[in-house]
């Protein structure tokens, strides 16, 4: 007797971080980078409304003629994202996934968004799968809660402006 398929809900990220429709583009970036995450749930009046990822962002920054302080959330991101329970079987998602090259899938149950499912994530369940022992997360995003009691991340900002993905330095944690 072989035993029942796994769900995405196994192996989602539960309390996925989400974003305003309404948010700058430049500050959805700041936000991704701070908190290690390439995703983000886009809300319009409490409901979702799309999907933002950082390719997206990148592309509408590379636009001619973009303007990085007027471009808003709701200007990039995917206004037609995956959705799938949590009781969907990881073989559908991923198939899914594939076919259409989605980076994640926004994972709901009613109309409660429970996680979702990253290609981080699927990379995580092959590795359960594949060996049969518990796979524990290789990276954890910034925005969870710590499982253990830690002193709190502090931020000096010199210059408010977007992240420096080149390195200069601009944050400094304390």
């Amino acid at each position: 007797m072989s035993s029942p398929e796994p769900t995405v809900g196994q192996y989602m990220t539960a309390e996925p971080a989400t974003a305003d429709a309404g948010l700058r583009l430049s500050d959805a970036q700041e936000r991704m980078g701070l908190d290690n995450i390439r995703h983000l749930v886009v809300l319009y009046a409490g409901q979702v409304a799309g999907m933002l990822s950082s390719r997206d962002i990148a592309m509408a920054l590379s636009m001619p003629g973009s303007n990085r302080e007027k471009l808003l959330v709701q200007d990039a991101m995917a206004d037609q994202p995956y959705v799938c329970t949590s009781n969907t079987p990881i073989s559908e998602v991923a198939r899914e996934m594939e076919a259409n090259r989605y980076g994640a899938a926004i994972v709901v149950d009613g109309d409660e968004v429970v996680g979702v499912f990253t290609t981080t994530d699927a990379l995580r369940a092959l590795r359960e799968l594949a060996t049969g022992q518990r796979a524990e997360h290789a990276t954890s995003a910034n925005h969870l809660p710590p499982t253990e009691r830690q002193p709190p991340r502090r931020f000096h900002i010199r210059k408010h402006r977007p992240i420096d993905t080149h390195g200069s330095g601009m944050f400094k944690t304390s």
